[in-house]
């Protein structure tokens, strides 16, 4: 005999009922016999997004499918290869993203160029305040800044001999 809508709904708010009982009864038996706050355990088991996976998901996103990865610079690698594949990538045409990991005084991110379909060339800043050299700031904040480069990317170096591509003028 099929169950009636009534039955089925009921049966349905009971379960949702019962699985929200047993989620915050679980979170209390974890705070008060493990010590862990069901916040630091959400923190510890889904971690949020590093800067280096913003920027890459907001450069591939606008570079698009079958893009070239011209890399990941880490602050003070060696970037040769990675600038001469996005110079690459621009002279041919080709759609492509490259990323440079920078650190500075109160914060540090990643800056990144990224060419679309139509050959317009984008820089992505991702900026994590509070997290730099001395982490002076108490509180941390991410700012994520995308511009429209008006002039030809070109290779620059920072100190101490951190080499990065840039489309902003000196």
């Amino acid at each position: 005999m099929p169950h009636s809508t009534s039955g089925i709904v009921r049966r349905l708010a009971a379960a949702l009922l019962a699985f929200v009982a047993l989620g915050s009864g679980s979170a209390w038996f974890i705070n008060e016999y493990f010590g862990i706050e069901a916040k630091a355990l959400v923190a510890r088991l889904w971690p949020p997004s590093t800067a280096y996976q913003v920027e890459v998901r907001q450069l591939h996103t606008i570079a698009g499918w079958f893009s070239i990865d011209c890399g990941h610079v880490r602050h003070r690698e060696d970037a040769d290869h990675a600038i001469a594949c996005a110079q690459g990538a621009l002279k041919s045409g080709q759609r492509f993203f490259v990323a440079f990991d920078y650190v500075g005084v109160d914060s540090h991110g990643v800056s990144g160029l990224a060419r679309n379909s139509e050959g317009e060339v984008y820089e992505v800043s991702t900026d994590d305040l509070g997290r730099g050299i001395f982490g002076a700031v108490s509180r941390h904040a991410r700012t994520v800044t995308v511009t429209r480069c008006e002039v030809a990317p070109t290779e620059r170096t920072s100190y101490p001999a951190n080499q990065y591509f840039t489309c902003f003028p000196e």
